[in-house]
Parts: structure tokens; sequence; C-alpha cells
């Protein structure tokens, strides 16, 4: 038998064989896109390695924080914080994981759909200068600080008691949006399993603008 139709005859007795090859060509993506709850919380895990893995580790768990907010998936989000976290978001601190986090997220992240990705306003767009990102991770690999730009829809629900109001707000709607951008600022911590956790997160605005994507001009807004 030649060496060719012993390999194909490998692969049709072995079908799982294409598979696992399909699977390790799309690599890392395939296990974001699958990602659980608890895979989304281990975003930020790394074994071994340098500062330089745990770099990537870090921007991994921002990139699920990003995608959890911008899915409305807030559970997720407030799992990637540190037992101790902090928020700071609209000028108020927001702290400890199990009570001003998730009050955060949970409940005025929620009812303002905040989070989801928007293109910055025509004429608002954060300056070039302004868009670097960064992260620097300590030499004992214990604590790492990162500053990633932003650009987000916010949004605070209507709080009129008018029948329209009313309406709105049974079909999902009566919520009151804009756009902002600017910084996150945060800082990290390695817990004890080894994952990444974010520490302290502070929203820092540039720029907000009342508009919806398709308009023609936008409006400065202020809160």
């Amino acid at each position: 038998m030649s060496t060719r139709n012993a390999n194909r005859e490998r692969s049709a007795a072995s079908p799982d064989g294409g598979r696992r090859s399909f699977f390790w060509k799309l690599g890392a993506g395939v296990s974001a896109a699958l990602a659980s709850t608890t895979g989304l919380a281990r975003a930020g895990s790394v074994e071994g390695g340098n500062t330089d893995s745990d770099e990537l580790a870090i921007r991994k768990l921002h990139q699920a924080y990003e995608r959890a907010l911008d899915q409305g998936l807030y559970d997720d989000a407030v799992a990637m914080f540190a037992d101790d976290a902090e928020v700071v978001f609209d000028g108020e601190a927001f702290r400890q994981r199990s009570t001003g986090v998730s009050r955060l997220y949970r409940e005025r992240f929620r009812a303002g759909k905040i989070g989801k990705r928007m293109e910055p306003a025509p004429g608002f767009e954060v300056p070039a200068g302004q868009q670097r990102e960064s992260v620097e991770v300590s030499s004992d690999r214990r604590t790492a600080r990162a500053v990633f730009p932003y650009s987000i829809q916010v949004g605070m629900p209507v709080e009129t008691e008018s029948s329209l109001a009313s309406m709105a707000r049974l079909h999902g709607e009566g919520v009151r949006t804009w756009w902002e951008g600017g910084a996150y600022e945060v800082s990290y911590v390695k817990v004890a399993d080894g994952s990444w956790r974010i520490r302290r997160l502070e929203y820092r605005t540039l720029s907000r603008a009342d508009y919806r994507p398709g308009r023609s001009h936008a409006n400065p807004f202020s809160a």
C-alpha cells in the first residue's frame, strides 16, 4: 500500500482528524467565540511566561471586557473584576465587586444599554494623540496598569410617567442615549489562580455628543 493511500485510510478511519486540524488553525479565535462566562472571567489567565505574556493576557482580558459590554453581557463583565475592585464612572465611585460594581453594571449599565461600541460623532473624533493605548506590567508581575481608548453608547432611562414613555419601556425602549469617547484608565491584579482581574477602572471622558449613527450632525452634550 502506498504512503498516500495509507494516509487516506487513516483520515477516513479518524473523522475527528480533520476537525482537529481545523480548530488548531483557528486557535484563539475559536476559544474566544465559544467562551462561556467562566471563560470570559479567566480571559486574563497566564501560566509561566514573562511580562510579554502578562501583557498579552491583559489585552485579551480587556478585549473580553469590551466584547461583554458591546453584547450586553453585564454579568460577564462583573466577573472580570477583583473582589475589592473599584469603578469610577461619571465622577462616581462604585466599590467592591459584589456590591457597588455589581450594582453599576447589572442595574445602571443594563438599564441604560451602556457600553455598546459606537463610532465617534461627526466633529467629535478623539484626537489621534489621545487614542494611544499602553500596558505596563510591574517587575514582580503581580500588578499592572493600562490605558485604552473607548468610544461607546451611554444611556439613561426616560423617567417621565407619560403614556408614551410607559409604552416605550414595555417595548424595551424609553432610553435616552448619547455617544461618549475617552480613555479607560485601568489597574490590574493577578489573583491566586494566576489569572488577571481588574482592580480599578476609571472612565476618563474626553467628549460627549447627542448623536445617532447616520445623522449628518451631532450636538455637544453636557450631563
